[in-house]
């Protein structure tokens, strides 16, 4: 597994599309979880100009310990898309330029080779929840009112659910790369999925009552694992925690792309 994630990084990181791609998503997550309290601070004073003192923003408690870590996932999960985009493209550049025949003539089997795109796609989800841990813990003890090892941690099993979501969705993408072949049509493809059929099905599915047409929608089912937690600072009710089904259900989306993948390439010709 670490031969073949070496591998993998040695020929992605030289790939300027993937560092950019990745490096957006990195920032954007830093910017997610530090400038939450800047931007309130910025809506007081602008509240305050407008003598609006009575509205002050900043007592909405986004970094108070254990809620941090639902809000920053939940948050953090929308921007995945980059990381998608940046496997869309490392998959796609191997058929077009062929080098899967060249690593596969250098002794790498079809099952070897797709299986590095997987752990790649495992190690950006781990670095990516890694990063997001990191963040919490640093803005969390900079802005929570009260500190704990216990409030630290209670809900920190959201990370985890973050890195299924993740995981999931880019084996998603995976398989939307090596069906397709071309990254412009796979990226095309993939967002007017998301956009079109996706949010098409749902609102179907909502005006007809039909509830069991969203389980049937991969994107739609990994997004609800971790819901909105912002409605409960304007005194409405929400899931608090991850449930069992939404679970198994990321995961069984997780295995049916895994499998897909595998044999999309172990399948067909190269």
């Amino acid at each position: 597994m670490i031969r073949l994630l070496k591998i993998e990084l040695k020929k992605v990181w030289p790939n300027r599309a993937f560092r950019l791609l990745s490096i957006m998503y990195m920032v954007a997550m830093v910017i997610i979880a530090m400038g939450v309290m800047p931007f309130l601070r910025w809506m007081k004073s602008k509240f305050e100009d407008f003598d609006l003192d009575g509205l002050d923003p900043t007592i909405i408690p986004f970094y108070e310990f254990p809620d941090i870590w639902q809000n920053l996932t939940s948050v953090a999960i929308w921007f995945k898309l980059l990381l998608g985009f940046s496997l869309i493209y490392s998959i796609t550049n191997e058929f077009s330029y062929r080098t899967i025949r060249q690593n596969v003539i250098d002794g790498l089997s079809k099952h070897e080779f797709i299986l590095s795109k997987i752990i790649m796609a495992g190690f950006l989800a781990l670095a990516s929840t890694a990063t997001l841990f990191v963040l919490g813990l640093i803005t969390g003890f900079m802005y929570s009112s009260e500190l704990s090892f216990g409030l630290i941690f209670s809900d920190s099993y959201f990370l985890i659910g973050f890195f299924l979501q993740l995981f999931a969705f880019l084996l998603f993408t995976l398989f939307v790369g090596v069906l397709i072949r071309k990254s412009i049509i796979a990226m095309g493809l993939l967002v007017f999925w998301i956009l079109a059929v996706e949010n098409g099905f749902y609102i179907y599915s909502q005006v007809k009552q039909i509830s069991w047409i969203e389980y049937l929608l991969p994107v739609k089912s990994i997004n609800s694992l971790i819901h909105n937690p912002f409605p409960k600072y304007v005194f409405m009710e929400i899931q608090d925690w991850i449930a069992f089904p939404e679970l198994a259900l990321v995961i069984a989306y997780g295995a049916l792309f895994y499998w897909a993948t595998i044999r999309l390439v172990v399948k067909r010709d190269l």
